[in-house]
């Protein structure tokens, strides 16, 4: 599946872009322009998954106090009821 994009060049390089580009090969190079400089999402987030690992392994003291916050003002015997949080959400 392919999607028409509208872009505003220069007139200077757009002349530059249609003299150097045949006409049925354009799309073709700008999607591959594009692939080759545009940032990969997934790549990053990645980086950043395992960044915070890294921080995780050398800071143990940091997590177990994040932990210890999660059930912070809840009772861990009391079971999930969605009647309930929809009424609270109400008021």
């Amino acid at each position: 599946m392919t999607t028409q994009v509208l872009i505003r060049l220069p007139e200077e390089v757009a002349r530059r872009f249609r003299d150097a580009i045949p006409a049925r090969q354009r799309s073709e190079f700008v999607c591959k322009l594009l692939e080759q400089h545009l940032p990969n999402v997934d790549d990053y987030m990645h980086e950043l998954a395992l960044k915070a690992e890294a921080f995780d392994h050398a800071h143990p003291e940091e997590s177990t106090e994040f932990e210890s916050t999660l059930m912070d003002g809840l009772d861990p015997n009391e079971t999930f009821d969605a009647a309930k949080l929809l009424a609270l959400c109400q008021k």
